[in-house]
């Protein structure tokens, strides 16, 4: 039985988001120490289920991010989902800036196109351009003209 490694890519994360992403649960802490410091206490279980929305949010969709490439598929990891891609199926991988939602945490994203129409895509963002579009290209047999792979 033939064993398969899968080698993982973390995700880049932009500056601007990364402050937002900080910035959501700071606000949703401090809001809950003015309530006590405040003495309204009543309302404090609203504060701590704020928080823990955007914990699980975080923790269910954002946190861990990325991206593993074994001989056979793409792993798209993002909180507690994956989406597993079959590296036969993908056509074309290229640069892209679009800001639709994705399972990506910077806006210099790959394109990866893997059946035709708009849901048989993924945008994600490695921090490694380079290495990811080699692996792929050596893994699932695509032909490359400079930053974009092809089935040729």
């Amino acid at each position: 039985m033939q064993t398969q490694t899968m080698r993982w890519y973390r995700s880049k994360v932009d500056w601007w988001l990364a402050l937002v992403l900080c910035a959501v649960p700071l606000v949703s802490i401090s809001s809950c120490v003015a309530l006590v410091f405040s003495g309204k206490t009543a309302e404090l279980p609203w504060g701590i289920g704020g928080i823990l929305i955007v914990f699980g949010v975080y923790f269910g969709l954002i946190f861990p991010m990325r991206y593993g490439l074994d001989e056979t598929h793409l792993l798209v990891r993002f909180g507690l989902c994956r989406q597993r891609i079959l590296l036969a199926d993908i056509s074309e991988v290229s640069p892209t800036h679009n800001p639709l939602s994705s399972p990506a945490l910077s806006l210099d994203r790959l394109h990866i196109q893997y059946g035709k129409g708009f849901f048989k895509a993924v945008m994600i963002s490695p921090a490694d351009h380079k290495n990811v579009l080699d692996d792929l290209a050596k893994n699932a047999g695509l032909k490359r003209e400079g930053n974009r792979l092809f089935r040729g």
